[in-house]
């Protein structure tokens, strides 16, 4: 598993907080409120048609969650 966070939201990013947080996909869209589709579209790579951007709203919760459950 990569060790370095990349600056802010990435895919690849997302990706390492849910390893560290040790959720599924479905989990953290239900802890942040959204649909597992959404989820799914924020970890797709960079150009792909479906791809869609998390919000700085939704990164913040994420890094949220990161530190309460103490992983980083």
């Amino acid at each position: 598993m990569k060790n370095n966070f990349e600056v802010g939201y990435t895919p690849t990013n997302l990706r390492l907080v849910i390893e560290k947080l040790g959720v599924t996909q479905a989990a953290l869209a239900r802890l942040l409120g959204v649909t597992p589709q959404a989820v799914r579209c924020w970890l797709m790579p960079v150009g792909t048609k479906s791809r869609r951007d998390m919000s700085h709203d939704k990164w913040l919760e994420v890094m949220a969650l990161l530190a309460t459950a103490n992983v980083v």
